[in-house]
């Protein structure tokens, strides 16, 4: 099997093979998939972490190198040289991965080889090694996990987003556990996460998931969760406490599930 990376800052996945289909996840720059079929200017691909759904053709290409480092701040810039007053060639979002290079020639910046063969240049404070889950605990973990998930506050709601550009409820949760190297389903149905275990809403800890409905959220303990809201129109925090400010009826009345990926 030849795997294929995302060769573009960002790229849609649609439910058909149609720009004007449903928009159901968004890949990012160096993430590999599979393609199981081609049609006119579309494949079928399933990516890496388990999703299957149509991507234009030119948004990917045969993967060159294995990724050894994820960009780790909202945006970073790739630049055509080792210095900063350049127009960059590419702006990648959080989360994508990269094959980077270092020199004692380069004191800021790591160099990223292109499927184009061009070289060019990210900051070194941009990025974080991979893997970086093996030797963290479990409350580092859940710690990660909550933080990764309030780092999208104020990000508007975007239906099937996965950036600070614009997220939805299941692609918050998604990155929150994505860039704490834990991978999770990214549609809000459990059960087609199967490191996803069930457990009582009244165990759940900080970084577990909260289910509802065609919705999910990102628990951050005491009654408190972060999620991507289509009716705030962005992240925010909700409570399931009735005298708090931020309590949402609907949400505290209709909890499906509740999930952790933790032992206990």
């Amino acid at each position: 099997m030849v795997l294929m990376m995302i060769c573009v800052p960002t790229a849609p996945l649609y439910k058909s093979p149609d720009i004007n289909s449903e928009h159901t996840d968004e890949a990012l720059f160096g993430m590999t998939c599979e393609v199981l079929e081609s049609t006119d200017g579309f494949y079928k691909v399933n990516m890496f972490y388990g999703y299957e759904g149509y991507i234009e053709k030119p948004f990917i290409c045969e993967q060159l190198h294995e990724p050894n480092s994820m960009v780790s701040v909202s945006f970073s810039d790739l630049l055509p040289d080792s210095r900063n007053f350049f127009r960059p060639v590419m702006t990648l979002p959080q989360g994508a991965l990269l094959d980077v290079g270092f020199s004692e020639k380069y004191e800021r910046y790591g160099f990223v080889i292109l499927p184009n063969k061009r070289i060019y240049y990210i900051h070194k404070k941009h990025i974080k090694p991979l893997p970086f889950k093996s030797n963290k605990s479990e409350t580092e973990l859940r710690g990660s996990i909550v933080a990764n998930a309030l780092s999208y506050l104020g990000t508007q709601y975007r239906w099937g987003g996965k950036t600070h550009a614009g997220i939805d409820c299941s692609g918050l949760a998604f990155m929150a556990y994505y860039l704490s190297g834990i991978l999770i389903y990214r549609d809000a149905d459990i059960s087609k996460s199967p490191n996803v275990r069930r457990i009582r809403f009244n165990d759940a800890k900080a970084g577990d998931l909260i289910y509802f409905p065609g919705h999910m959220a990102v628990y951050l303990g005491d009654g408190e969760y972060v999620h991507s809201s289509a009716r705030e129109g962005q992240v925010c925090i909700g409570s399931f406490c009735p005298d708090s400010d931020i309590y949402d009826d609907w949400l505290a009345k209709n909890i499906s599930h509740t999930g952790t990926v933790f032992n206990g």
